[in-house]
């Protein structure tokens, strides 16, 4: 519970310290994920921007434009896994109520809504490996994402509740969350990975 506070303080501060610039990437990302096909682009921009100010370097917008024309390969190889994935368990969430009917229809739903909360926590720690990696491969930073999760449950969880009453709450309140809601999740995505690549290496360090 402590790591994960620290985590979204760190996230917040990321954030308000370079307000306005923060701004334009988030706007930006909406645009491209609106045209659809800079979106996976644009998200592993702000991923790297994200990781590159969690490692404590200072960047600017050439950095975020730089990494967004430089990752189209990468994130279109992302980008086309995690469309396909979304829409088979969202299809499969709206047809179960049709199909299936009477004691296992709300099972069913659950348990499909349970693996799209799951696909998108990967998700959360997936990018990020992209930048912590050997090599940029889309398959091992999923491999890892899917691990890390698997080492760090209650911590995958809370992170994940966290963040989502975080966002939820921020749209209600004043619409924070379409203004900043993408830089933020990529700066709380980085410092998470960090602190659990950090806290793998202490533990081994015991050993």
């Amino acid at each position: 519970m402590k790591a994960v506070l620290l985590i979204l303080r760190d996230a917040f501060q990321d954030v308000w310290a370079d307000l306005w610039t923060m701004l334009v990437c988030n706007l930006f990302w909406l645009v491209a994920n609106v045209l659809i096909v800079p979106g996976p682009p644009a998200t592993l921009a702000l991923v790297y921007w994200g990781n590159r100010i969690a490692h404590g370097e200072v960047v600017d917008l050439s950095d975020f434009w730089r990494a967004f024309g430089r990752y189209w390969g990468p994130a279109w190889r992302w980008g086309g896994i995690n469309l396909g994935v979304i829409t088979f368990l969202i299809v499969d969430i709206a047809l179960t109520g049709r199909i299936v009917q009477g004691l296992w229809e709300p099972y069913l739903q659950g348990l499909y809504i349970a693996l799209l909360a799951g696909w998108l926590t990967v998700q959360l720690f997936a990018l990020p490996f992209l930048f912590e990696q050997k090599t940029m491969s889309v398959r091992q930073a999923l491999h890892n994402g899917v691990v890390m999760i698997g080492k760090n449950l209650g911590f995958s969880i809370i992170l994940f509740l966290y963040l989502g009453l975080i966002l939820i709450v921020s749209t209600i309140a004043s619409m924070l969350s379409l203004m900043l809601g993408a830089v933020f999740i990529a700066c709380v995505s980085n410092r998470a990975v960090l602190n659990r690549l950090e806290s793998f290496k202490l533990s081994s360090s015991r050993v």
